[in-house]
């Protein structure tokens, strides 16, 4: 693997590349589907590929090669294309090696798995004792290994592994839940835990009535809670900020969340998205994202940082940095307090379809899915359907008024890209419109 990374890097400085990144990845990866209770279909992949990033005079290309017979024609390719692009005069160079790494390895239990159904039936189980009739969804084991070399001197290997299991469970058309499990060590990883709380949802949002429109108190479960993290998270890159994809521009030290808030980002810490080291080869490791409802940084590599007049963090992609894992500190109420502080207010338990009507103001609209709970005195009191969530993501964040006392980790294809550790929420004034609005 060493030797196919390096023989990227040298064959592109041959070609009069300045720079150049190769990350060479071998995948073995395991999944199970399942629907009506039952196991579906099971799929083994093994690939290898190769991330690839040059610049020749400025010109930036970067894709991936699934193809790795030809390596030298792939290149001359590239090369060929960069010379008919445009040059980036926001390119700044790559992070110059060498660098020491931690010494993590994945957990030997995730190593050895040979399958899954065990995992599926706890978790179908789990739900079906909570009154679900219908369950539904996927299980994975992940296995990556990465070798890094940069033309900056640059060499990095990293083994990466992790468990994910999604359910969704039914009790009608109308009446859904949904669970997720994910982990990097096997002993912190608990489908039948997840598989419950999709069929306990499921069954509480029987027989939903039509929502009213307005603003109200919510408690936000950790799955959509996440899917608002995430989306700050990915705001706070310099690459958003700069392209006016983010309303954090030139808040750097001000307030744009409640005293409630503190997060991170950390890919050195235990989560499904842990690596030693960034695209550039710098390694991972903590940096405050919001302290206290205060701004802290924007998260950078080596160009931007350079714009910023500042140092990269370490999170450097192909293109653009990016958060590797999300970390929200918990409060010190307990779930069962999030709940009774709520006189006539709402519980959303799920989201999708976040959009933007304004980046740089930060207003978007998401669409509650699964549960939505009137609550009153902190019980729940009926069903609703057919709301939206229109509102702004700093002033949510501002409005936080209590954090519960733990986190789970959050991770899902439709809206929580990245793993998010984040407790349940309490949020103040949220907007909510019927749907058709």
């Amino acid at each position: 693997m060493e030797d196919i990374a390096a023989q990227i890097v040298d064959k592109a400085q041959k070609l009069g590349c300045q720079d150049a990144v190769a990350d060479y990845v071998q995948n073995r990866s395991f999944q199970i589907r399942f629907a009506r209770n039952e196991p579906v279909i099971s799929n083994r992949w093994r690939e290898s590929y190769a991330s690839v990033f040059l610049v020749h005079d400025k010109r930036v290309v970067a894709t991936d090669l699934k193809d790795l017979t030809d390596i030298d024609g792939a290149l001359e390719r590239l090369v060929k294309i960069a010379k008919a692009s445009q040059r980036n005069p926001e390119y700044a160079g790559l992070a110059k090696g060498s660098f020491r790494y931690a010494p993590f390895r994945p957990d030997p239990k995730v190593l050895a798995l040979q399958g899954g159904a065990d995992f599926v039936e706890a978790a179908v189980n789990g739900a079906l004792a909570e009154g679900a009739k219908e369950c539904a969804g996927s299980f994975w084991r992940y296995e990556d290994e990465h070798v890094l070399a940069t033309s900056n001197g640059v060499e990095g290997h990293d083994h990466r592994a992790g468990l994910y299991l999604s359910i969704r469970a039914l009790v009608s058309l109308e009446s859904s839940g949904h669970g997720i499990a994910c982990a990097s060590r096997l002993s912190r990883f608990d489908p039948e835990k997840a598989g419950r709380k999709a069929g306990r949802v499921a069954a509480l949002a029987k027989d939903p009535k039509l929502g009213q429109a307005g603003r109200y108190t919510v408690v936000f479960d950790p799955l959509i809670f996440g899917t608002l993290t995430d989306q700050v998270a990915r705001r706070l890159s310099a690459y958003s900020v700069v392209s006016g994809f983010s309303p954090f521009g030139k808040k750097v030290g001000k307030r744009v969340a409640s005293p409630e808030v503190t997060m991170w980002d950390d890919g050195s810490e235990e989560s499904l998205a842990r690596k030693k080291f960034d695209m550039e080869g710098v390694p991972t490791k903590r940096h405050a994202l919001i302290q206290r409802g205060i701004l802290k940084t924007y998260l950078h590599n080596t160009s931007t940082a350079k714009r910023f007049k500042t140092k990269t963090t370490g999170n450097a992609g192909l293109i653009a940095p990016d958060a590797h894992a999300v970390f929200v500190k918990p409060g010190d109420w307990s779930k069962d307090e999030i709940f009774s502080e709520v006189k006539d207010g709402l519980w959303l338990t799920n989201t999708w379809y976040t959009r933007y009507q304004s980046y740089v103001k930060g207003d978007l609209s998401t669409i509650p899915r699964d549960g939505i709970f009137h609550i009153r005195k902190g019980e729940v009191v009926e069903t609703w359907k057919d709301l939206r969530l229109t509102d702004n993501l700093v002033r949510l964040m501002k409005n936080v008024v209590a954090l519960s006392d733990a986190t789970e980790q959050m991770m899902w294809w439709g809206e929580v890209s990245l793993p998010n550790f984040v407790p349940y929420a309490l949020i103040k004034d949220v907007n909510l419109t019927r749907s058709a609005e």
